[in-house]
C-alpha cells in the first residue's frame, strides 16, 4: 500500500469519526430540546444551541472529508 493510499484511508476514517460525533451532538441537542420543553423549571436547563453549534458544522466537515478524501489526497500528494 502506497503512502498516499494509506493517507486516504486515514482521511476517510477521520471523516467518518467526525460524522459520528456530529450526529451524536445533533441527537443530544434534539434530546435537550425535548427535555427543555418538558421541564417544569427551565432556569437550570442547559442551552440546546451549543449541541447544534458543535454538531452541524462537525457533520458537514465529516461529510466533506469522507466523500472528498480523494481531493485531499491529491492536494497533499501533488505529482511533480
Amino acid at each position: 500500500m502506497k503512502p498516499s493510499e494509506l493517507f486516504g484511508v486515514v482521511v476517510r476514517t477521520t471523516g467518518f469519526l467526525i460524522v459520528i460525533f456530529g450526529l451524536w451532538e445533533i441527537w443530544g441537542g434534539g434530546e435537550n430540546v425535548v427535555e427543555n420543553l418538558l421541564a417544569a423549571d427551565s432556569g437550570d436547563q442547559t442551552s440546546s444551541f451549543t449541541f447544534f453549534a458543535d454538531g452541524v458544522p462537525a457533520l458537514f466537515v465529516g461529510i466533506i472529508l469522507f466523500f472528498g478524501a480523494d481531493w485531499v489526497v491529491r492536494a497533499a500528494y501533488r505529482q511533480p
